[in-house]
């Protein structure tokens, strides 16, 4: 895995859990999710007291030559950005037919590489369902409206994700995978995550 080291903590990390920044042409560091902006990068933990100690001790400044435009703002910005980018992953899923929803289905279905869990789901049948379906990872970051939303539901508890379902699956789950755990930086780990 690659890894780059965070302007701010000093720490060398994988670029999973990290966020990279550029200079814009606006002259302010901004975000670069999918890690394809032009220019020279400067990496900082993916949470919001690296990103707001990078800011207030200059690294930005130092890295990029630019600083970031509003601390309060530009994290929720990128935290939103961050959040839309797993809804936009989990609907490619669904449509690639490597996501299923709702806990009984998963559970006539069989095994699973992933289960993804509302935020207010039972913790018991989160641990039950983690047990028989022998995901190798859970996580509790999406609402149910959230999930939900993806499936053309109100709302879902329990989506199950089997890459093996559709060509490129396992690297959509990885991928997957990978922006939940930036995503969760900002948040902390909730629920039955692993």
């Amino acid at each position: 895995m690659v890894t780059r080291t965070c302007i701010a903590t000093g720490q060398t990390l994988p670029t999973n859990s990290l966020i990279r920044f550029v200079a814009s042409p606006d002259g302010v560091a901004v975000a670069d999710l999918a890690e394809r902006l032009p220019g020279r990068g400067a990496w900082v933990m993916a949470n919001a007291a690296s990103i707001s100690k990078a800011d207030s001790k200059g690294h930005f400044k130092r890295a990029l030559g630019v600083d970031l435009a509003d601390d309060a703002d530009g994290i929720t910005h990128i935290m939103s950005m961050l959040r839309s980018r797993v809804l936009s992953l989990l609907a490619m899923a669904r449509r690639s037919g490597i996501a299923f929803a709702g806990a009984g289905k998963l559970l006539v279905d069989g095994s699973f590489d992933a289960l993804l869990a509302a935020q207010d789901a039972s913790e018991r049948e989160c641990r039950k369902l983690e047990s028989k379906l022998g995901v190798t990872w859970v996580s509790q970051t999406l609402t149910a409206e959230e999930l939900g939303q993806v499936f053309g539901r109100d709302s879902i508890a329990y989506v199950g994700l089997r890459g093996a379902a559709a060509r490129g699956g396992v690297a959509l789950i990885d991928n997957l995978h990978d922006e939940i755990m930036r995503l969760d930086g900002f948040y902390g780990a909730t629920g039955c995550q692993n």
